[in-house]
């Protein structure tokens, strides 16, 4: 396209024969070029959007009414992303490890599995089947709501670390809370305690610039998961790590939507859950898996499984649950998460509660909430009146409407930016995990989701929804028929945008 484009300046300039540069006939040569090369980039975006038409009628679009060939940059800087590239890579790292893993998962005693109705998933394809971990009975829960109480507890987990620390963070700022995590990492190492931290190279950008180097100075190993490179045929903004796990010594575990910043301090409504029991072994999974991704370095070995055996604090915290993990991302055929998400709407029976930041669902989401209303099932859906992502959640509005004539029940957070993401199903089945209920957590970001079955845990993310609830203004459809027609007419345009948020 440079080339192109260069060819046409020259011209251009050519043919102004010492009058003076020409510009509009440069502009509008210009412009017939980037029509041409947008007219040949339709094919691509045909095979890399199949099966999301509406994903792909918008990119087309884009292609042709951005002026001056911004559609063009941006589909082959950002939107189109080499899927089968990755994947590959991905599926091959996965299974060198696996391959390893499975001599040491042979000495470790077997965990007592939970029933498959913790989710009806045992009939996944097989070649997806080992991101969805085998569902483990015994694990203790213990919920966290928002950082005055996930930090301490973050923070307690990692002083009482005496082998290893295994961190994995979507974002991790360079301000006062994460310069106080990093030193307490600093102080563990120093004590003998090994450290690996792997934190996303777009959502931690802040961090790339020496932030680490006293981290790494001391002896942790800090690396960055898949670094945007400007010369490669992508930017490789998209398929980012938007996990989030704390594992200490392999007894204890943190996981859902917090990242490392002061704005969970004070501006942002969150949630967390500390896990022990079996499912430490398959989170050390999940993380050794990203690890050995990112880094072609394996520390698979007998030290990192089985240690929740030793754990005596397990049978005093929390409740007791099981727990079904999925760590989902590109890699795999099937969206995993979004799978999971419909199986459990499309089969409750008494009660929804859906909290989530990012609400930009699909068409068989809209599908399945709407048809859990007519089967009787109280839904209800919360969302943020405050966002850090005005666009998406002017797009997420436009979904009111159809929701709301089928009588779902939404309501926007109003105190602060709500980010958590959670789910009540029915009396028994909970979420909580990193996946928003949007197109990029279902087809674009690696995940890491846990559903639990526990009555107690249920009730309990119910009575934490129904606070948050109590602090949020209930739309109504009457309300939204009466918004301006600039209102409408920006969330209709967001809307148009909904395929790639």
């Amino acid at each position: 396209m440079d080339q192109f484009v260069l060819w046409a300046l020259l011209e251009a300039e050519t043919t102004s024969s010492g009058s003076g540069t020409d510009w509009f006939t440069v502009l509008i040569g210009a412009s017939y070029i980037a029509y041409l090369l947008a007219l040949l980039s339709i094919p691509s975006v045909l095979m890399q959007r199949r099966g999301r038409p509406q994903a792909a009628l918008t990119w087309v679009l884009l292609l042709f009414l951005l002026p001056y060939g911004l559609g063009l940059f941006f589909w082959w800087a950002i939107g189109r992303t080499h899927l089968e590239r990755r994947r590959r890579k991905k599926r091959q790292a996965t299974r060198r490890l696996s391959q390893r893993l499975a001599k040491y998962q042979r000495q470790l005693p077997k965990p007592r599995d939970a029933e498959w109705g913790l989710l009806p998933i045992e009939r996944f394809p097989r070649e997806e089947a080992e991101w969805i971990l085998p569902p483990t009975a015994g694990n203790r829960v213990q919920l966290l709501v928002d950082a005055a109480e996930a930090y301490p507890a973050m923070e307690q987990l990692i002083r009482e670390a005496k082998h290893h620390l295994h961190l994995l963070f979507y974002i991790w700022q360079a301000d006062e809370t994460g310069r106080r995590f990093r030193d307490l990492l600093i102080e563990k190492v120093q004590q003998g305690v090994k450290v690996r931290l792997l934190y996303d190279a777009v959502g931690g950008a802040n961090v790339r610039f020496g932030f680490m180097d006293p981290l790494i100075e001391a002896g942790a190993e800090v690396e960055a998961f898949m670094p945007p490179r400007i010369f490669r045929r992508s930017l490789d903004l998209n398929f980012r790590n938007h996990r989030k796990l704390v594992i200490a010594d392999g007894q204890a575990a943190m996981l859902g939507g917090f990242n490392i910043g002061d704005e969970y301090c004070h501006d942002w409504r969150d949630t967390a859950v500390v896990l022990r029991g079996p499912a430490l072994d398959q989170l050390q999974e999940v993380f050794a898996d990203d690890w050995y991704f990112a880094t072609q370095r394996d520390y698979t070995s007998p030290e990192y499984f089985g240690r929740w055996l030793n754990n005596g604090r397990a049978a005093h915290t929390g409740h007791d649950a099981a727990c079904g993990l999925i760590s989902s991302g590109p890699q795999t055929a099937l969206n995993l998460t979004h799978e999971a998400f419909f199986l459990a709407i499309t089969t409750a029976k008494r009660r929804i509660y859906l909290t989530t930041p990012y609400f930009v669902p699909d068409a068989s989401i809209m599908h399945a909430l709407r048809a859990a209303m007519f089967r009787g099932v109280d839904v209800r859906l919360l969302v943020p009146y405050k966002s850090d992502a005005p666009l998406v959640r002017l797009a997420g509005r436009s979904y009111y409407p159809d929701l709301l004539r089928a009588g779902v029940r939404i309501f926007e957070y109003e105190p602060m930016i709500l980010h958590s993401k959670t789910g009540v199903f029915d009396d028994d089945l909970s979420f909580i995990g990193s996946a928003n209920m949007d197109i990029r957590s279902f087809k674009l970001n690696f995940e890491l989701s846990c559903f639990l079955k526990s009555r107690e845990v249920c009730q309990q993310m119910a009575d934490i929804f129904a606070r948050d609830v109590a602090q949020s203004r209930e739309i109504s459809l009457d309300e939204e028929k009466k918004n301006s027609y600039f209102a409408q007419l920006s969330e209709a345009a967001a809307h148009l945008m909904s395929p790639l948020l």
